[in-house]
């Protein structure tokens, strides 16, 4: 510290150090340097142009990702139906919606399995339309598929939720009915058919009586076979037919031959 006269006084006065007043500078100089700098509004505002301009095109992807979404789930919709539609008419008669034979087939060799761990029978009846060609000849082909389906749903009302009605081919149809045990029972279950079917039918205003011919094969008894039980009540049917030729009546149902 050092004093000097001032105005005939002595006063100290304070001598900064050299390195004292290097250091000071330097902080000041890195304060400056680490200070962030403020973008200017400009700046900001391009900036909040572009991310609204990446947020519109976000949000158009996403727009146009829900709507390819939407047609591929409407696509595939179709084509569920599409299967599902060509699995239908694969098993089932396309003008009654009956079970085809091939659908039939399989569902008597179910039945067989069953009946043959149960010990019980498996009865086809093989069901002819009487007069059918002239029927549908006095009503056209249009009236004579009326008749057809009005049957066909007669016959699917009157079964066991077990058994299958079949349109075997034209004014044919078929009906395997499981698990029976004895004749008396499958003989009541073809008159209760019959009888079903007999009622009249109303086909463009027509009433329309329809009789029906049945007859009806039995597994075991009247054989193993598929083919071979088919041809047993088909040739029963015919011999139905044939007993009562002229009858107006309902025929009665004949059993094939073991």
């Amino acid at each position: 510290m050092k004093t000097r006269a001032l105005n005939g006084g002595e006063h100290a006065s304070l001598a900064v150090h050299p390195s004292a007043q290097r250091l000071s500078d330097a902080a000041s100089r890195v304060q400056l340097r680490s200070a962030p700098s403020l973008p200017d509004t400009a700046e900001l505002r391009r900036a909040l142009a572009a991310s609204q301009k990446q947020l519109r095109s976000a949000l158009g992807q996403i727009d146009a990702l829900q709507r390819q979404d939407s047609v591929l789930r409407q696509e595939v919709d179709r084509l569920a139906q599409a299967i599902a539609q060509a699995r239908k008419f694969a098993h089932h008669d396309p003008l009654t919606g009956l079970p085809n034979r091939f659908l039939l087939l399989d569902r008597f060799k179910q039945a067989v399995a069953r009946a043959d761990r149960q010990h019980k029978q498996v009865v086809l009846l093989f069901l002819d339309l009487d007069g059918f060609k002239s029927i549908n000849d006095a009503l056209g082909h249009a009236g004579g598929d009326r008749l057809l389906q009005q049957v066909a749903a007669r016959l699917a009302a009157c079964i066991r939720a077990s058994d299958t009605a079949c349109r075997y081919g034209g004014d044919e149809f078929v009906v395997l009915l499981p698990e029976f045990e004895g004749q008396e029972s499958a003989v009541a279950a073809a008159e209760k058919i019959r009888a079903h079917l007999g009622t009249p039918y109303v086909v463009d205003g027509t009433a329309i009586q329809v009789t029906t011919s049945i007859g009806m094969a039995i597994y075991p008894i009247d054989g193993h076979e598929y083919d071979e039980l088919i041809q047993v009540s088909d040739l029963a049917m015919y011999r139905s037919k044939s007993r009562y030729p002229a009858e107006p009546g309902v025929p009665e149902p004949a059993f094939g031959e073991a």
